[in-house]
């Protein structure tokens, strides 16, 4: 029975992502409803294909150390050029440039994050710590 069990696990492990990201609108309106019930703060990230400090980004965001920092919080990634829902929802946001993120609060307010992307990897890591430890006290 326990090899089982642990055959079920690897298989989980293996098969599914286990990033703290979920994608696209759908995601966005499950995240955004889930988040008021909840009456916790969510995150947005909102990127395109083509900018190259989203890829910077991106790159990060798929490392251990950024990855855990959004792990266990609801936190969706929208790309306005992949349909006219993301893009409704990054113009509801008021994005201006990429990469952009967002909390939203549940009170419905947001705040920016601020991203200083031509940093180092340390330092933009901290930065990003010391902005969502002021909202998301764990």
């Amino acid at each position: 029975m326990k090899i089982f069990n642990l055959s079920v696990l690897f298989f989980f492990l293996f098969t599914f992502s286990l990033s703290a990201w979920d994608e696209g609108a759908d995601s966005y309106d499950s995240i955004k409803a889930r988040a008021k019930t909840s009456e916790v703060p969510f995150i947005v990230y909102v990127r395109v294909d083509w900018c190259p400090w989203c890829k910077k980004l991106d790159s990060l965001l798929q490392e251990s150390d950024f990855d855990q920092l959004f792990y266990g919080k609801l936190a969706v990634k929208i790309n306005p050029d992949n349909s006219p829902e993301e893009k409704m929802i990054a113009k509801s946001l008021g994005v201006t440039g990429y990469p952009s993120m967002y909390i939203i609060l549940p009170n419905g307010g947001k705040s920016s994050l601020g991203l200083p992307l031509k940093a180092e990897k340390e330092t933009i890591l901290l930065a990003l710590k010391k902005q969502l430890s002021a909202v998301f006290k764990e």
